[in-house]
């Protein structure tokens, strides 16, 4: 795609694909927007933008002014789940308030959900240090649907929004009535007003699991030989691998002495994020894998904030994430295309080993709406693992 766009002012600009001779004023311009803070490899380094840009799953667009790079953003595509994202956008002070960065997502995103048609839906996590780039994406067409609380670390710890863009045909395959524990019936409701969804089916009740002695992780992060390990057991043990998580290549591995349990996942050692790529649990207690992933990975990687997608037809993982302190953030209808065609819904639950902080976010509604259903989450939990102090008799009695 090339293009002039002309903006409101008059100004005349270009939109086009990233070519190899453009690195240079790409990775000038997102060092002087982001102050040489920003932790995205693509974005930071020459090697890692080169092979993004040549990489079939990402379509780099750059705007350019008198052969000046202005404006910047990434789309990647997951042909097999029609599904896109969009991240890494930056407009050179100097041309902010013109609406660049509005045009060019704008352009893309129709062409890739409504005319190519390669997409059913976008997805973008937004900052929430100002109101702006979610009104930007609002603007367009892209609807809020979540908050990912201290999801990423530029100068300090940042909560971040999400924002999806549904193609007019998304829901026709959509996977109708979501199974949900009673947790969970506030985040779904939040997308039923907006999208005039059908009821979810509630389970009151689900058989408790045993506890199980605490897993022992050994760990791998040679992120080739990582990599090798996960497509190996995709094409040999696939049968035993649960785990969904788009745009995100294993970079970390946990496993157990006995090979029984393993987690492949994608750590940003600069920020402390985590995402759970991909699992094999032979543990009855899901509850305690993740439980003893987590102190692992803090332990031994650093992690700060671990992220996990779950299907809103699996109301055991829920319930089994939810008793590992992870909490709900996000309900992506249509997120994921199953082997049937059909399209199910997911959530996003995390767990953080940082401190909450609300103080300096800025939400538009939804996503006020969404923080409300996860701190009620967060308040049960804390209800439940701080039981009150039950005074034993004559303590403290003459």
């Amino acid at each position: 795609m090339r293009k002039q766009i002309v903006l409101p002012d008059n100004t005349r600009v270009r939109l086009k694909r990233a070519e190899l001779s453009d690195i240079d004023q790409i990775l000038k311009l997102y060092d002087i927007v982001y102050s040489s803070k920003y932790t995205l490899p693509e974005a930071t380094q020459k090697e890692a933008a080169a092979e993004k840009i040549a990489s079939d799953d990402c379509r780099w667009y750059i705007c350019v002014k008198k052969n000046q790079v202005i404006g910047s953003v990434i789309f990647r595509i997951d042909e097999a789940n029609r599904l896109g994202k969009v991240y890494a956008a930056a407009v050179h002070p100097e041309y902010q308030g013109k609406n660049i960065m509005h045009y060019m997502v704008k352009e893309v995103v129709e062409d890739l959900c409504n005319i190519s048609r390669l997409c059913d839906a976008i997805y973008a996590t937004t900052r929430t240090v100002s109101f702006a780039s979610q009104i930007v994406l609002e603007h367009i067409g892209f609807i809020s649907l979540g908050i990912f609380p201290n999801v990423r670390r530029v100068q300090k710890h940042e909560s971040h929004g999400l924002e999806v863009f549904f193609s007019k045909t998304a829901f026709e395959n959509r996977l109708l009535m979501p199974t949900l524990i009673p947790e969970l019936k506030k985040l779904y409701r939040i997308a039923q007003e907006i999208f005039s969804f059908e009821d979810a089916l509630i389970l009151d009740k689900l058989e408790d699991v045993p506890q199980e002695d605490t897993i022992w992780f050994i760990y791998d992060d040679n992120a080739k030989e990582v990599e090798r390990v996960y497509n190996e057991h995709l094409s040999s043990e696939a049968n035993k691998m649960s785990g969904f998580f788009p745009f995100h290549a294993p970079n970390m591995r946990f496993y157990s002495k006995d090979l029984k349990n393993e987690i492949f996942c994608n750590m940003n050692r600069q920020d402390g994020h985590m995402a759970i790529i991909a699992f094999k649990c032979e543990a009855r207690n899901f509850t305690n894998l993740l439980n003893s992933f987590c102190r692992a990975a803090k332990a031994v990687a650093g992690a700060e904030y671990v992220e996990l997608l779950v299907s809103a037809f699996d109301p055991t993982m829920q319930k089994q994430a939810l008793e590992a302190r992870f909490l709900p953030c996000s309900y992506f209808p249509a997120m994921r295309q199953n082997s049937n065609g059909e399209r199910i819904d997911y959530m996003a639950m995390s767990r953080s080993f940082v401190g909450l902080d609300f103080t300096e976010i800025h939400l538009v509604k939804n996503n006020q709406k969404f923080l409300e259903a996860f701190m009620e989450c967060w308040y049960s939990m804390v209800l439940r693992f701080n039981k009150p102090f039950d005074e034993e008799p004559g303590i403290f009695q003459d």
